[in-house]
């Protein structure tokens, strides 16, 4: 194994911090991976003779992200660790969101945070403590009543931020999460997800949504939200991962309420029937688009039509690719891959 490859799987500059702050962490009931202690020995260094491992990619602690896993030693439950300014809007949103009172509200489905961690000798910085969650696309939706009940659990989430006047700003797929406790009970891996230990090539075990539902989903990553005087807020320019945004692309004085609208709902793809409320929410105009509230009244009417129809346990499949440059309608597999779910195959998405 080359110099060059090795280096690629060595702490790099920005993971320096977290090794720094293990110690600490220790102390404070928090263990990181074996990856950040101090006096870490790559494992694939560690092979019988003294021979080096050819492929570290293979172990688990080959693998490292910008936002840090740990384990809480008290209960030994996995969460993550989020480095974020003090002087942001996001340390004060998520206690907010996290208190008592708010978390009265069912719609509430802001991720929770566990702790805050002071930085020590850094008055700029602290740590945000959140449980260990999956991205809610990874693994597929296989019946329309699982998407039925995310669909309508995010809007809801949505119409409770805008009831406070709290605008998103980045309400895109990766910032809505899902907790996979009951979708896999031996766990996965923050980095390599779809594996339990970290490790290539290993048995990955998971249920169907609708096996183990209600799944909770929640909405993440409140760095750039805010809190608005009044629903007629307005900004300029561009923010968040969607750019595509039309007022934003003209160059206009943007509402930002419809603005995590559109963001919401142009990240929709594929079943037909919630085409039309995708289509409200990503209209040309602002002013078009449905609110938040309204969006949620639209997906509840369209919820007690597919109930009323006998469709909740309708299988769904994945998008296949663009025909003729034109993207199909439906969430669909081939023939083989459809037969091989009958059969017991669960394809990951």
């Amino acid at each position: 194994m080359s110099n060059s490859i090795e280096a690629l799987y060595q702490i790099h500059s920005d993971e320096i911090f977290w090794v720094n702050i293990q110690p600490f962490l220790l102390q404070r009931g928090y263990r990181l991976r074996p990856r950040y202690d101090p006096n870490w020995t790559p494992s694939w260094l560690q092979g019988k003779s003294g021979k080096k491992h050819p492929s570290p990619i293979v172990f688990e602690d080959s693998r490292s992200d910008i936002v840090l896993d740990a384990t809480r030693l008290e209960n030994g439950q996995k969460v993550v660790l989020k480095k974020v300014e003090t002087n942001s809007q996001e340390i004060p949103f998520a206690v907010t969101f996290s208190s008592k009172e708010w978390k009265k509200d069912v719609r509430n489905c802001c991720v929770p945070i566990l702790d805050v961690i002071m930085i020590p000798c850094d008055d700029d910085h602290a740590l945000l403590v959140m449980p260990q969650l999956l991205g809610f696309h990874h693994l597929p939706f296989r019946f329309l009543g699982e998407f039925c009940e995310f669909t309508l659990q995010i809007l809801q989430g949505l119409e409770f931020l805008h009831e406070y006047n709290i605008v998103h700003r980045d309400i895109c797929w990766g910032n809505i999460l899902m907790d996979t406790s009951k979708l896999i009970p031996k766990g996965n891996h923050f980095v390599r997800w779809n594996s339990h230990s970290g490790k290539l090539f290993e048995k990955f075990e998971w249920k169907t949504r609708w096996s183990v539902m209600p799944i909770q989903y929640y909405i993440i990553d409140f760095g750039i939200s805010l809190q608005c005087l009044s629903k007629d807020a307005r900004g300029l320019g561009q923010w968040g991962q969607d750019r595509t945004v039309p007022e934003m692309l003209k160059n206009e004085w943007c509402n930002l309420f419809m603005v995590d609208i559109y963001q919401l709902g142009n990240r929709y793809q594929g079943l037909n029937a919630f085409v039309e409320l995708a289509d409200a929410m990503t209209r040309e105009y602002p002013k078009e688009r449905p609110t938040a509230t309204e969006s949620v009244r639209m997906c509840k009417k369209i919820i007690a039509d597919i109930t009323e129809a006998g469709k909740m346990a309708k299988r769904v499949w994945r998008l296949d690719q663009p025909l003729d440059g034109r993207k199909t309608s439906a969430l669909m597999l081939s023939t083989l891959d459809r037969i091989k779910v009958r059969c017991g195959w669960n394809p990951r998405l």
